[in-house]
Order: structure tokens, then sequence, then C-alpha cells
């Protein structure tokens, strides 16, 4: 399983933190992580222990995101109603959790520009959720836990799986 970031978050303190968490999950959790950049906004991100891809958002919705019943399964919304409400992509910010075939089994599904304290944000964010991977082992995120995520950041906080 790998960690990836739709990049850039819109608010430029969340996209380093997310950057930061993102290295956090590598070295201390030895999950593979990468970034999609869809929306490039800041600078070059150097050092990342990750693939760095430069797609547009058509092509990481069409890739990741439309069609993908796994993923419909496991979030509350419609890839179309989460990712191009109103026909608009809104893909940046997000993170999704990936199989070693490279199909997306969950992603996060708030708007971009939430953070946890905006209108219909929420009490969680993309961030939380990528807090809880890298601080705390027994909320490590494991492919038997997918079901549970509901893409607004919700998982099985104590399973105690550990990913090989």
């Amino acid at each position: 399983m790998k960690v990836r970031y739709y990049a850039d978050a819109e608010v430029q303190s969340w996209h380093e933190h997310t950057i930061r968490l993102l290295r956090t999950i590598h070295d201390e959790r030895g999950l593979s992580v990468e970034i999609d950049r869809i929306d490039e906004r800041y600078s070059s991100i150097t050092d990342f222990p990750g693939k760095i891809r430069y797609p547009t958002p058509e092509a990481v919705y069409e890739r990741d995101l439309k069609r993908n019943r796994d993923l419909t399964e496991r979030i509350d919304h419609r890839p179309s109603d989460a990712y191009k409400p109103y026909g608009n992509f809104d893909i940046a910010g997000n993170i999704a959790l990936v199989d070693e075939e490279g199909t997306v089994q969950w992603a996060s599904t708030l708007p971009g520009y939430a953070d946890g304290y905006g209108p219909d944000a929420g009490p969680h964010t993309s961030l939380d959720f990528l807090e809880d991977i890298a601080i705390s082992p027994s909320n490590r995120v494991c492919v038997e836990c997918l079901q549970l995520l509901d893409g607004d950041e919700t998982f099985c906080p104590n399973c105690g799986y550990e990913p090989p």
C-alpha cells in the first residue's frame, strides 16, 4: 500500500505540512509515498523519498477516481460529486491510499478549501488523517480497515494491524 498526495493544497502551510508528514510516514512507518502535483502553486519539492509526477487534474480523475468501483464502495460520495462538483475539478489537497496494483482504494473527499474549521469541513481533514498515520503506530491504515473509511478521514483507530 502507498499514500498518494494530490498537490498542491490550497493553503501553503497545509501543503508544506503534508510534505513533512509524508516524509515521516515513509521514514518512520516504511510506507511508500508519492505526489501527483496537479495544481502546482508553490516552490519545487526537494529531497522527497517517493515519486513526484505532474499529471493534469483530468488525467488523475480518469486514472484514479472515475469508474473506480472499489473507491465508490468506500466513500460516502460518488467520485463525480466529491472531486468534480459542478463540473470543476476539486482534487488538490486530498490524500489517497493506493494498492499494489495502482488502484485507489480510498481517498479523502474534503473540498480543497476545507481545513477542519470551515463550512462543511467536519471535524477532520486529510492532514489529521496523515498525522494519525505518521504519529501513532496503533492508528496505521491497513487493507483490512479500508472498508471502515468513509471519505471524511474516519477509520479504525485501534486495529493494531501493522502492514508489511
